[in-house]
């Protein structure tokens, strides 16, 4: 059975200003997730049309395993890749997850619209049939739901951010009730892993520290890093995408280089001993 959860998100800005937050976030998280070979290779970033819908496709590489739990390690190939492809027409986009080497038993589906209120509107991706049903709905609090203490950043508390260049900040308990402006990020997530014995277990990993860890985790850095994206336009944006896309390339080059080189520890043995 195909595990469905609603995340309601709300954020203290507009849905226009969003759209550069959201595009700022992601290629600074990617910059900052990748090293020693892991973390994202970006290989298509690109305009597309489809009919009456249009917008910016991508298409990502995830290197994760290292990432994950032992016990999730263990059912998984060592070589463990995902495969992220990204349709955005803001406000609307959708996004799939795969791992080629776990094929069909594994997907992850993620719809998004970004709408101007507080997280207030029942259905807003126009769920229907055995998927309303089976939806879970889960309100996403920035400021006040709990952290871990490991990834708590005193300049990532939106408790005790105050933005210079808006002004907005240092948001109180039920803050989106009374702040603005405000807007929501509403994500209709699916995720099935067929895998007799642990589907319920993995799912539900994966909705809890996949996807939810994430997003509350991300968006308290959207709002907390909005001094350094507010006033940005897009062109400033793909070209930070550019500079970070060929950054990730090459730490990826520079790894599969490292692995396929032969050991120097032989080479250095000899020499000394001449």
């Amino acid at each position: 059975m195909v595990l469905i959860k609603e995340y309601r998100i709300p954020l203290p800005m507009t849905v226009e200003e969003y759209k550069i937050a959201q595009l700022y976030m992601v290629a600074k998280v990617s910059k900052n997730h990748s090293s020693n070979g892991e973390g994202v290779e970006i290989l298509e970033n690109k305009p597309y049309t489809d009919g009456a819908s249009s917008g910016q496709y991508t298409h990502k590489i995830f290197h994760i395993l290292n990432k994950l739990p032992s016990w999730v390690r263990a059912i998984c190939p060592s070589s463990l890749q995902i495969d992220e492809k990204a349709w955005n027409a803001y406000p609307y986009c959708k996004t799939t997850y795969s791992c080629p080497l776990l094929g069909e038993k594994f997907s992850i589906s993620i719809e998004t619209r970004y709408a101007q209120d507080a997280g207030t509107q029942d259905n807003c991706l126009g769920l229907t049939g055995d998927d309303l049903k089976l939806r879970e709905v889960d309100f996403v609090d920035i400021a006040y739901d709990p952290i871990d203490p490991s990834k708590y950043k005193k300049e990532e508390d939106p408790t005790l951010f105050k933005s210079e260049k808006t002004g907005r900040g240092l948001l109180p308990k039920d803050w989106f009730k009374s702040t603005s402006p405000v807007m929501c990020s509403y994500k209709v997530c699916k995720v099935e892993f067929r895998y007799w014995g642990l589907q319920t277990k993995v799912e539900n990993f994966i909705q809890r520290a996949a996807i939810r860890d994430i997003l509350f985790m991300g968006h308290r850095q959207v709002f907390c890093w909005m001094d350094e994206w507010f006033g940005m336009n897009l062109e400033d944006i793909r070209k930070m995408e550019d500079e970070v896309k060929h950054e990730l390339s090459q730490n990826i080059a520079n790894k599969q280089q490292q692995q396929s080189a032969p050991s120097t520890t032989t080479v250095n043995l000899e020499t000394n001993g001449m």
